[in-house]
């Protein structure tokens, strides 16, 4: 979907989008309702019992951790926790769902009213700058409830993850049973980079929680869009579409992008929006028609005869909260108040990988607060095009916290340039070896002896007499000049700053 082309329709048509996010508590030992072990793989049907297949006489016994899981994700995300809940059966017939039915919560969740701030530039739906000086959007949080997860249909003879074209389908129930959270966002959002930004948010929040590992190409973490759109200006909501089968944060924002345009382009055709559930197809770059969106009624909910409710305490909620760990926007205020990096660095750090602030405060440990600005420079433009350009996370790459510090402090030390910092960084990344070995090894200590350098600079004012007669009438840009030759004469080995300091004194005498 061409960037600009979405921009041309949200020019005319607002988006109004809401995210269903379902993630799996992979971190448990056992499942939501059982004690089958969790974990992705192994052989088909072999972490399964009378409970999870939905054996008759079998009773679901309800994990306590599982509940403790989600009540934490709801307070990490401003959420009101419910004093008084319970589990419903949701009835529908699909082949990966073994008893029929799903026990999951309808009108009475353990999570609701949060809500989470995004960072996100000016554009798109209103934002305001927040004391720092940095754009953040208030996407609303509905509820946040718990339920089993269900098997895996592997269609055979067809595309992935589509069941036209197939010769048949096998079910794997070895996920089926896993607790798993539901976030459902309010209708908040409005472009596809949001929607891209509120989701990675949760990522990180639930990984800072450590309640799931959030692996998408594993299904660990799965995301779900209601989509409309409407002429600018208006409020009523228009016809939406709900978009399934997006296992990337690229596919969400891609799948979105050509959603929008799509409905907008139908409309303003004379034709018209249904509600109905569509697959998006990642090769094709496009959705398509699955269904017709299932309402509430069509689950015929009631309340599960084979659990009592829960009642929370006050004190209980408050023991649950204690547990919270530093979460990623208390952190980001944190390093700004602690090392007076900018909020665009510290945002930075901590907006997208858990691993770049730890990694960054133990470099800053070593090196000293002082040079918290150049451990962050070094981490924001070289160690992030290296992982970049590899496709790796920090944890997975040969430099370490402790290298990034020695370098700063090469440079800062005027032992190497600035420019010879990123050669030295580029062979460390390739290799694991430490800064100072690379700067040994490859003779690139920086000459900053006065004496040995004015001796050059000397020399080169002597064989220069009319580029100096230039400087002393004014063109005083020439300096460079004159750098540039005692550069080539020291092998490019004098430090730059020394030079320019002993050039300017002796041009001024």
């Amino acid at each position: 979907m061409a960037k600009d082309r979405l921009a041309s329709v949200l020019e005319r048509w607002e988006a109004v989008i809401g995210l269903e996010i379902h993630t799996e508590l992979t971190t448990l030992n056992t499942k939501m309702f059982c004690g089958c072990p969790v974990a992705f793989g192994g052989e088909p049907n072999t972490r399964v019992c009378p409970v999870c297949l939905g054996m008759p006489g079998a009773l679901p016994v309800p994990n306590q951790a599982a509940i403790e899981a989600t009540v934490l994700a709801g307070l990490a995300t401003n959420c009101e926790i419910a004093e008084w809940s319970q589990f419903h059966r949701k009835n529908y017939f699909y082949p990966d769902m073994p008893k029929n039915y799903q026990i999951s919560q309808y009108d009475l969740p353990f999570c609701v009213d949060g809500f989470v701030e995004i960072d996100i530039e000016p554009e798109g739906a209103p934002q305001r700058p927040d004391r720092d000086g940095a754009y953040t959007t208030h996407i609303g949080i509905t509820r946040i409830h718990l339920e089993e997860d269900t098997g895996k249909m592997i269609h055979v003879g067809g595309s992935e993850g589509r069941i036209s074209g197939a010769t048949h389908s096998l079910v794997d129930f070895n996920r089926a049973g896993t607790g798993l959270i539901e976030l459902v966002s309010e209708p908040d959002i409005r472009t596809p980079e949001e929607a891209r930004r509120f989701a990675q948010k949760l990522r990180l929040i639930w990984l800072t929680l450590g309640i799931s590992d959030c692996n998408m190409e594993e299904g660990s973490m799965r995301v779900d869009a209601n989509v409309s759109v409407r002429p600018r200006g208006e409020s009523e909501f228009g016809t939406k579409a709900e978009v399934k089968n997006m296992n990337s944060f690229k596919a969400l924002h891609d799948a979105l992008a050509y959603e929008i345009v799509r409905q907008a382009e139908e409309l303003e055709s004379g034709g018209r929006v249904v509600q109905e559930t569509r697959h998006w197809d990642a090769g094709a770059k496009r959705t398509s028609s699955l269904r017709s969106k299932e309402e509430a009624h069509d689950y015929r909910y009631f309340p599960e005869p084979d659990m009592v409710p829960f009642e929370f305490t006050a004190e209980w909620i408050e023991s649950v909260r204690a547990t919270l760990s530093e979460l990623p926007d208390e952190k980001k205020k944190r390093l700004i108040a602690t090392y007076g990096i900018p909020v665009h660095d510290a945002t930075v750090l901590t907006g997208e990988d858990l691993d770049m602030a730890e990694f960054f405060e133990a470099a800053v440990t070593i090196s000293g607060p002082e040079r918290a600005k150049a451990v962050s420079n070094v981490m924001l433009n070289d160690l992030s095009m290296h992982l970049n350009a590899a496709g790796i996370g920090v944890a997975e790459s040969k430099v370490v916290p402790s290298m990034v510090a020695e370098l700063v402090a090469l440079v800062d030390e005027g032992t190497i340039s600035s420019k010879q910092a990123k050669e030295v960084f580029a062979e460390m990344a390739e290799t694991g070896d430490a800064p100072g070995a690379i700067v040994e090894l490859r003779g690139m200590k920086q000459v900053s002896d006065t004496g040995a350098i004015e001796e050059i600079v000397d020399r080169v004012l002597v064989a220069n007499p009319g580029q100096v007669e230039q400087y002393r009438g004014g063109k005083t840009g020439i300096i460079g000049y004159f750098v540039g030759q005692v550069m080539r004469e020291m092998g490019g080995q004098a430090n730059p700053k020394v030079v320019n300091e002993v050039l300017a004194r002796k041009l001024a005498e």
